[in-house]
């Protein structure tokens, strides 16, 4: 027992004694440690241009830090809040996160109520973060690299649902799914330069599913693979990814991108390609029901066709219109045409729900009095119908995916929705089978049917039906019903400012009624009128002496509303 007394006293007690003494001079520095842990915290999230808030700052010996209400800005609309940190040391540097959520834009939020980390070589150069719980499968690393600065994230066998829940304005966006792969980013003083392999079995979709249901439910399991490779080089304000490869419920995708002038006038080149596009299975995948009113039901087939699609993009992307498209598409339709698709080809009724939520049967026939057929309308009328709404419709498949990107820039930017981003074969398709919804996940259902009206009906048809069962007004379909409703005349004896008229009023039939509530076209409504106008002028397609005639016409418009 000699050998374990110091002095007569067990040598516990000394023990005791020297942990009772390092505690009260931790307790006594404690304030200038947690001051200390503050400010190196804001300093290094400066260092890096971001801004870092810590709520209360705990140093004391179990934990041996807790931070509080932790809120980094992170910068382009990245703001990453911690409720609590909490760093332990049993054998290893242990840290315990608890409610985190990183906010991006459009309402995008990644939520992880609790996780822990082993921590190792935090003080240093390299160090590794490695997860504990809720399970194991993702390692975090920060390797040397005496070139610039690395990092890099891989998963193995990483159930995504137990880690975190990814919403878009309290929606969930994503569940579930096995995550293999990693994200490897390289820093040097002349690029940034990462690599990114990721796969994804089993992962269920719930952004896209119908909205309108109670409980909306999430789409069929389906595999999803992303990978390429890129660079980011700021002083040539570049960005190079020179190859993208990709797989989305059974689809592959393929292609590159590259952004040019980032500091001074933006420029995109953009090559995509996408095979085997299945839209049954990209339909399922997204948790959204085929269209009942299809008729697939009564004849046992689910096939909706699938496509190839090509496109390639170039152009400045402050300037819209200098964006140059080109597309080529390949629809393969379905060995049985839905029911409700081959019964256009033939005389048909169809039921439209009114503003107002009452239902109106139009008879696309000869025998309707209301009915036109396409030979008998004007056409001039057919010349400024498609100008304003689909100048590509004799030319493309049904969807023009050159009018989109600069309809989307202009979105953006008017922060309002502009024309020219859908054909009037699509226009068709929502007004025969779908709801006024403009989620995109009835954009998928709507590019679906657009095919199938593509490869069953001939472009002549497609414009004979539009024409006989769009909203022209409130109760009001048909252009021989809006003719007489608006005019008092025929479609054959409307003159240029009256087709001018009717077809400037197509994208808001009910907003516009406002707009003649007086017997005239408003003004602002009367300048879109002119200028479609001056566009069929600047084409020949009217003479200069009409065109004269038209912007002196007195637009004399009936805004009454049609009888039942």
């Amino acid at each position: 027992m000699g050998k374990y007394r110091l002095r007569g006293r067990p040598w516990w007690t000394w023990a005791i004694g020297a942990a009772l003494a390092a505690a009260l001079v931790a307790l006594s520095l404690r304030p200038m440690l947690e001051r200390s842990v503050r400010a190196r915290i804001g300093s290094a999230a400066l260092r890096h241009g971001m801004q870092a808030r810590v709520a209360a700052v705990r140093v004391g010996l179990w934990p041996l830090l807790r931070l509080e209400g932790v809120d980094l800005d992170l910068g382009h609309d990245l703001r990453l809040h911690v409720d609590a940190v909490a760093a332990t040391w049993p054998l290893h540097l242990r840290l315990a996160i608890r409610g985190a959520s990183l906010a991006g834009p459009a309402g995008i939020e990644v939520v992880s109520p609790a996780t822990a980390w082993q921590a190792d070589g935090l003080a240093g150069d390299t160090w590794r973060l490695t997860l504990l719980e809720p399970q194991a499968g993702l390692t975090l690393r920060r390797p040397s690299d005496h070139e610039g600065s690395a990092w890099s994230a891989e998963a193995r066998a990483l159930d995504l649902s137990k880690l975190f829940e990814a919403r878009r304005e309290g929606r969930t966006l994503l569940d579930g799914g096995i995550a293999d792969g990693q994200v490897e980013v390289h820093d040097s003083p002349d690029a940034a330069r990462f690599h990114v392999d990721l796969g994804l079995r089993g992962a269920r979709l719930l952004a896209l599913a119908d909205s309108a249901a109670e409980d909306p439910q999430p789409g069929e399991p389906t595999d999803l693979t992303l990978r390429f490779d890129g660079a980011w080089k700021p002083r040539r304000g570049t960005v190079e990814v020179p190859a993208i490869s990709a797989t989305v419920a059974g689809a592959a995708i393929t292609g590159s991108l590259g952004l040019l002038d980032l500091d001074a006038d933006p420029t995109i080149e953009l090559a995509l390609g996408v095979r085997r596009l299945d839209f049954a299975q990209l339909l399922d995948a997204s948790g959204l029901e085929l269209p009942g009113n299809l008729g697939l039901a009564r004849s046992g087939s689910r096939d909706l066709g699938s496509a190839t699609i090509d496109l390639r993009i170039r152009g400045r992307l402050a300037a819209p219109a200098s964006l140059a498209v080109s597309q080529k598409i390949d629809y393969r339709p379905p060995r049985e045409l839905p029911p409700a698709i081959a019964r256009l080809r033939g005389d048909f009724d169809f039921e439209a729900t009114a503003g107002t939520g009452q239902d109106q049967l139009i008879r696309v026939s000869p025998e309707s009095p209301d009915f036109i057929a396409l030979r008998e309308v004007p056409p001039l009328f057919v010349r400024t119908l498609l100008m304003a709404e689909d100048a590509g419709f004799y030319g493309h498949r049904g969807i023009d995916l050159r009018e989109l990107p600069s309809a989307l820039l202009a979105n953006w930017s008017r922060g309002a929705a502009a024309r020219g981003a859908s054909t009037i074969t699509q226009q068709l398709a929502k007004n025969l089978f779908l709801s006024r919804d403009k989620q995109l996940g009835r954009k998928l259902q709507e590019l679906a049917i657009t095919f199938l009206l593509e490869s069953a009906l001939g472009k002549e048809r497609i414009l004979e039906i539009y024409l006989n069962i769009i909203e022209w007004g409130p109760g009001l379909r048909g252009l021989r019903p809006a003719a007489l409703h608006y005019f008092g005349r025929e479609p054959g004896s409307l003159t240029p400012a009256q087709m001018a008229f009717l077809v400037s009023i197509i994208p808001g039939p009910i907003l516009y009624q406002r707009s003649i509530a007086g017997g005239t076209p408003s003004p602002a409504l009367r300048s879109l009128i002119d200028n479609l106008l001056a566009k069929l002028r600047s084409v020949d397609a009217i003479s200069e002496g009409e065109y004269q005639r038209a912007l002196a016409e007195p637009l004399l418009v009936s805004s009454q509303q049609p009888a039942d």
